[in-house]
């Protein structure tokens, strides 16, 4: 027998070490790239809200019409919760 066959465990042995490895690291540079890219996507929808609501179009309106319903609510409950308390 002569060297190399005694090491050809060894070598076969290292070789799925290798693989395993390999595999390993793939994975997890896929889910770093996965997080990226979802750090991406809520950020462009965040964008993409803020410059929508800010805008003279369809979404723009019913973001404006909705923050003054807010503010006229914030001002008015209180008055409405208090005339059905006292009265």
């Amino acid at each position: 027998m002569s060297v190399m066959e005694n090491m050809q465990p060894d070598l076969d042995e290292q070789a799925r070490q290798d693989a395993v490895y390999a595999a390993a690291m793939s994975s997890i540079s896929a889910k770093q790239r996965d997080q990226e890219r979802d750090g991406y996507a809520v950020m462009s929808a965040a964008m993409g809200w803020g410059e929508g609501s800010l805008g003279d179009g369809l979404f723009g309106k019913a973001s404006r019409a909705a923050k003054l319903f807010m503010i006229f609510f914030a001002c008015a409950a209180p008055v409405a919760l208090m005339y059905v308390v006292m009265l």
